[in-house]
């Protein structure tokens, strides 16, 4: 709570320019998470965001992190349709300005898988994190630990759709 009042002390007692105010919010935002305070940390990204939306052309993958972040922020929150929506469109941006195998697009792919494990779309979760395979492999150098989070998450949608489709295990 104190890093958040030092923050709000520097915003209103110091000449910043705005895009000092935006890394500011990024903090105050990254507190917020810390604390188990999303819907503050969601506050934090809307202000991030406009500032973000006068500076920079409106694919900059910056722009797409902030959305992605406060997409996260709201399936914590479990408001789902939200959170899919903004990381969607985060997804969007990312498809516009990254390479296809940016390690951003993994993140993106894991989390909206994770985002329709949840809400029971399995097909589409188990979609998304062959997506997220794909780039660890095709990266030559993958990240071990997520790509055996990867493969634990497709392994077992795999398995439940077995059981749901297969009539006798129903």
């Amino acid at each position: 709570m104190a890093a958040i009042k030092e923050l709000t002390r520097l915003m209103n007692n110091t000449l910043l320019n705005e895009n000092e105010n935006c890394d500011i919010y990024i903090n105050k935002a990254q507190v917020n998470i810390t604390n188990k305070r999303d819907d503050l940390a969601i506050l934090n990204y809307t202000k991030e965001l406009t500032i973000q939306k006068r500076q920079l052309p409106e694919d900059h993958p910056n722009i797409a992190r902030t959305l992605f972040s406060m997409g996260h922020c709201y399936v914590t929150l479990k408001q789902y349709e939200q959170g899919e929506k903004l990381m969607q469109e985060a997804l969007q941006i990312r498809r516009k300005s990254l390479p296809g195998n940016h390690h951003d697009f993994a993140l993106t792919y894991s989390s909206l898988g994770s985002l329709y494990k949840i809400i029971m779309k399995s097909e589409l979760a188990l979609e998304y994190f062959l997506k997220v395979r794909e780039i660890h492999l095709a990266s030559g150098e993958p990240d071990l630990p997520d790509l055996l989070i990867t493969e634990r998450g497709i392994r077992m949608l795999q398995a439940s759709d077995y059981r749901v489709s297969s009539p006798s295990l129903k």
